[in-house]
């Protein structure tokens, strides 16, 4: 029982940290006075998604299910919300953002309609492929699923880095952008390791996961803002999703929620559930909330108020899609999209 609320309380901190994380993208790309402080939301932000890997494969990789079973329960949970939003977001764009640029739908099958929605594509894939790796957790020896990690690890890890570190620092040429099948590979790890940690009911101390998680955090923000100075622009080499520290990171944060002795009230219980029945609205419709919120309030985050206004700013963002999603699900038939 406590685990359950937990893996809710987890998504609910992966839905924020998603917010976090697109608040500190904007004073992130640029150097100002205060732009450590952005370095640390952003690394910090950058293991909402591999939260999200981690509760979908402690959730998902645990019983042996059917391709027909995951089709109808969990890709077409996805496929229909990402299928609307995306022609929501295209609305948005071209009548906000002044967008220009002519609709494919051959496109749209590869790329998606506003930049967030990457994600998306990476669990429906993930989903397609999910009776192949309950089957193997479900049935291979933990020495096996070991072993298959661990290679996740060095190729999709620690090889990518090198290979980013090579191709960027030492050629000079831009990290090009991974397609939606470079992302499941990349992150395909942290799915797997979720359905691991609750097959072979893995529980590391949460004091230990605790101190291992704010030593990588300020590990990876160090070696981020250092490296930036050194090549005079921001470089996120070290805060891709499958960079070792982040690995680190994400896994630290999640052994250290999942595993701790939270005591629930009756009122408490009732917030985690209510809100974490709405973290997909929220994270489709926070784009739009945010980009609303930055260009009505015109909010700059150059000065060192922006430990306080980057987080604040992104819980008031969390809180109003939070109650547009619960708006929306008041409509019977809109409810399938949040």
């Amino acid at each position: 029982m406590l685990k359950k609320m937990n893996i809710k309380l987890l998504t609910l901190v992966a839905t924020y940290l998603v917010v976090l994380l697109h608040t500190a993208a904007v004073p992130f790309s640029y150097f100002h006075l205060a732009w450590s402080v952005s370095v640390m939301y952003e690394a910090l932000g950058r293991i909402a998604f591999p939260l999200f890997l981690l509760i979908a494969g402690y959730v998902s990789l645990n019983k042996n299910e059917s391709l027909l079973s995951t089709l109808k329960t969990r890709v077409l949970d996805l496929v229909i919300p990402l299928v609307v939003w995306s022609v929501i977001y295209i609305i948005y764009n071209k009548q906000v953002n002044a967008d220009t640029s002519p609709v494919s739908l051959l496109e749209l099958l590869s790329t998606p309609a506003y930049p967030h929605m990457w994600f998306i594509y990476t669990m429906i894939l993930l989903y397609l492929v999910t009776p192949l790796l309950n089957t193997f957790i479900q049935n291979g020896s933990q020495q096996r699923v070991n072993y298959t990690v661990t290679v996740w690890f060095v190729l999709a890890s620690v090889y990518m880095l090198f290979d980013n570190v090579k191709a960027n620092l030492l050629e000079g040429h831009a990290i090009p952008a991974p397609s939606n099948i470079d992302m499941v590979v990349y992150l395909s790890g942290f799915y797997i390791i979720g359905g691991v940690a609750r097959r072979f009911d893995i529980n590391p101390k949460v004091l230990i996961s605790g101190i291992i998680f704010i030593l990588s955090a300020v590990l990876t923000s160090v070696m981020t803002y250092s490296l930036s100075i050194s090549t005079f622009a921001p470089n996120a080499i070290f805060l891709f999703y499958s960079a070792p520290t982040l690995v680190v990171v994400s896994l630290a944060c999640f052994f250290m929620l999942l595993n701790a002795p939270f005591h629930y009230s009756k009122r408490a219980i009732r917030l985690i559930h209510g809100l974490s029945r709405l973290s997909l609205g929220i994270f489709f419709v926070h784009l739009m909330v945010l980009e609303s919120l930055l260009h009505l309030l015109h909010i700059e985050f150059e000065g060192y108020s922006s430990a306080l206004t980057i987080p604040a700013v992104a819980l008031a963002c969390f809180a109003i899609s939070a109650a547009i999603t619960w708006l929306l699900r008041q409509i019977p038939w809109v409810r399938r999209i949040t």
